[in-house]
């Protein structure tokens, strides 16, 4: 297929002409863009602002909502997706994954610190460990330049809006489903993969499956099986894989603590034993309810007319 000239003057990213984009989903894309865009920037603005626990969980859910836009964009084989942009976009995100580590570790241990007095010293450094980690973040936030991210985001959506006012109209359901159908059988794929109570082999599906439904959710209006009741269940489904990486993250810290010395290896022997407890519970729940999966799998597309 014929591609957009490119020149001095031409747009980073040249849109391919592809008639798989019809007029109303290119017109949901770009006003999703739009809206996102927005979002991501007025969360950013309040994490610069105010760096707290909501601020930095809402920015990341508007980064992961971009992420799977340009995504889906991909995946559809629209060729304007900006790469550098998704990997500013990605390396920001990834940037408040110890904090998040931390801030999650410190919510499971509240309601244990009164049983297991004896691991205070792991309490002390936690939280140290996470304002280290706040005053870290928080420079790196509002170092942030969100200028030059603004307008290759703008740039991408007046080209969505450009396919839009150029593309014959075709099936978007089948656009939706297809594109959304693939994304699926990447996280099926990796459910196959999955030999007993493997936790990494489950986290890596998690991640893919976690990509699966924000996309889902972006293609929802196209998708009239998809309901709010649906995505509830998708992200119940995708939380108790994460209550089990959570885990398996803080008991890694705890050994990387005794490990450096930081904490007496003693003074956590009892609580180690009780989260391993809770890590086996939460493996054994989820084994059990994982080919749950399979029911969010997209619904075959509807025949051509």
């Amino acid at each position: 297929m014929p591609t957009t000239a490119r020149s001095a003057s031409s747009s980073e990213w040249p849109v391919k002409t592809n008639s798989k984009f019809q007029v109303d989903l290119a017109i949901h894309l770009a006003s999703s863009l739009r809206d996102a865009r927005r979002n991501y920037r007025r969360r950013l603005k309040r994490c610069r602002q105010k760096f707290s626990e909501k601020a930095v969980h809402d920015l990341r859910v508007e980064t992961r909502r971009l992420l799977a836009l340009l995504d889906f964009l991909e995946a559809a084989q629209f060729n304007g997706t900006p790469g550098k942009t998704r990997k500013i976009l990605k390396q920001r995100l990834d940037a408040f994954d110890e904090l998040r580590d931390t801030q999650v570790q410190l919510q499971l241990l509240k309601p244990l610190w009164p049983e297991f007095p004896e691991a205070k010293p792991l309490r002390k450094l936690l939280r140290r460990h996470e304002q280290r980690l706040i005053k870290q973040t928080c420079k790196n936030v509002r170092g942030t330049r969100p200028g030059q991210l603004t307008r290759k985001l703008k740039q991408l959506e007046k080209q969505i809006r450009d396919v839009s006012a150029t593309k014959p109209k075709t099936d978007d359901r089948r656009i939706a489903v297809t594109t959304l159908r693939d994304c699926f059988d990447q996280v099926a794929g990796l459910r196959r993969r999955i030999r007993g109570r493997d936790p990494a082999a489950i986290h890596r599906m998690r991640v893919a499956f976690k990509r699966f439904r924000y996309m889902s959710e972006l293609l929802q209006p196209f998708l009239p099986g998809l309901t709010n009741e649906r995505i509830h269940r998708m992200r119940k489904f995708q939380a108790a894989a994460g209550d089990i990486q959570d885990l398996e993250i803080l008991l890694a810290k705890l050994d990387q603590f005794v490990q450096e010395r930081e904490v007496p290896a003693a003074s956590l022997k009892k609580l180690r034993g009780e989260l391993s407890r809770r890590k086996k519970l939460a493996l054994d729940l989820f084994m059990e309810r994982i080919d749950d999966l399979f029911e969010f799998q997209p619904a075959e597309t509807a025949k051509q007319n």
